[in-house]
């Protein structure tokens, strides 16, 4: 009986095939009109592709680099804008900083997705405008690493990883939108015994030295308790516990120099945490690296608007970077008519976070990929997203930075790749060439500065 050839009404065999060819229709129209939404996180970049290679046009000495940075009159890639207004409002802060009439610091959030993840890029620009103007501190860093590869320059930091849930807007959204400044919460239930540190760096030039721990949580219904040390000693308990959620801050003062700060759960109900913030309390610098593995411009609709916005003003920034464009345009299905709105909206949210903030959107890199002659050529997307982003920040009143152009457009993905600057992945840069992005970015910043700052 099991042996018997099963037969198939001619009719069924019909509907099968007919539903198959609606249903890829159906699937490739998604794509098409949806932008491909559902399209993977990025992976991490491989240690090969960020660390290993070596470029073979070494950087210039920085003595050199920070030599050069003191008048410059042609920078590599100018920061482009529609009107001068749309970035004056930093450059003033860094005059005003310059010239001593500024007791704050100046603060920059440059989010990023997996390009900003190891502080390579962000690192160096924070490297050179803290020895021109000052530094005031690392700013912003994640609780913990919520990807192995995520790392900040100039800080050292541990936790019981398998203790925290951790959620990011990417991978692991969250219905209420509440993810804090740097878009991963990190969740811990009763008697999962959770710790977190961070300390300030041992070798170095930079992030040696602290006066304040900022410390952000939510305080939520049933919000449970955890214990702040500072270099072995207790500071305090802190309760999170309340009627409504609520993102809050305390500030921990140590003696200016080298500390530890380290947190300790108390497993006694629900916590939610975001990050720490390391400041010197001295006039300078402040650059928050704000990296989001899988990140893409328009995923942050994904954060509760009023939430987002409230905690960038907290900052108190200056200068607001938005680079996210890896994923976008490695996605050659991607719905530019829709992405150019979804695009506006956000920048459109960063624009309102304050009037004293200017906007800066940093284009994305070239991607190579290869051909059907076996050597590299470029993806079509990058240079049509590259054109998009530009357009959108210039109508919405944000600066633009063409890394693209920068690159040396067209292919040049591909002479990276084969220069040691690009990784093998085709997509990310390499450490090298992390670096030299940065030292093109902060001097597009330091000419923007002596143009429209200084005069």
């Amino acid at each position: 009986m099991w042996n018997e050839k099963v037969q198939y009404p001619i009719k069924s065999v019909w509907s099968v095939f007919w539903f198959t060819i609606l249903g890829a229709a159906a699937f490739l129209a998604n794509i098409y009109f949806l932008g491909n939404r559902w399209h993977p996180a990025d992976r991490a970049p491989t240690e090969t592709q960020i660390f290993s290679a070596k470029a073979i046009s070494p950087l210039e000495t920085d003595a050199e680099y920070l030599f050069k940075a003191e008048r410059i009159t042609e920078p590599h890639q100018e920061i482009e804008f529609a009107n001068e207004s749309d970035i004056s409002a930093f450059a003033m802060s860094l005059r005003d900083l310059a010239y001593g009439r500024r007791n704050k610091p100046v603060r920059i959030l440059h989010y990023g997705d997996s390009i900003l993840t190891t502080d390579e890029l962000s690192g160096r620009v924070r490297y050179v405008l803290q020895r021109k103007f000052g530094d005031a501190g690392h700013g912003f860093v994640l609780l913990t690493r919520p990807w192995q590869w995520y790392h900040h320059l100039g800080v050292e930091q541990g936790a019981t990883q398998d203790k925290w849930h951790i959620r990011p807007f990417t991978s692991a959204p969250l219905k209420d939108g509440l993810y804090g400044l740097g878009g991963v919460a990190f969740m811990a239930q009763r008697g999962k015994n959770a710790k977190a540190w961070v300390q300030t760096a041992t070798e170095g030039d930079q992030g040696k030295v602290v006066r304040w721990f900022d410390i952000s949580w939510l305080e939520q219904p049933g919000g449970g308790s955890f214990d702040v040390f500072t270099d072995d000693v207790k500071r305090k308990t802190i309760y999170t516990d309340g009627p409504v959620k609520k993102v809050r801050h305390e500030k921990i003062q140590v003696k200016l120099g080298q500390s530890r700060l380290r947190i300790l759960s108390n497993n006694d109900g629900l916590l939610r945490l975001f990050g720490v913030i390391l400041e010197t309390g001295e006039p300078g610098v402040v650059y928050d690296s704000l990296a989001i593995n899988g990140a893409r411009a328009t995923a942050l609709a994904r954060y509760d608007v009023a939430h987002w916005q409230e905690e960038m003003r907290y900052r108190e920034p200056s200068l607001i970077i938005l680079m996210m464009g890896a994923n976008e345009g490695a996605n050659k299905f991607l719905n530019l008519k829709q992405y150019r709105e979804d695009f506006a909206k956000i920048l459109r949210t960063v624009k309102a976070t304050g009037e004293n903030a200017s906007c800066l959107v940093v284009g994305p890199l070239d991607q190579a990929t290869r051909k059907e002659t076996g050597g590299l050529g470029s993806k079509k997307m990058p240079a049509r997203l590259n054109q998009a982003q530009r357009q959108v920040a210039f109508d919405v009143g944000c600066a633009f930075f063409d890394t693209y152009e920068a690159m040396g457009g067209d292919g040049s993905m591909a002479k990276w790749v084969t220069t040691g600057l690009g990784g093998g992945d085709f997509i990310h840069p390499t450490k090298s060439g992390a670096q030299t992005i940065g030292n093109w970015l902060a001097e597009a910043l330091l000419h923007a500065y002596q143009s429209y700052g200084k005069k």
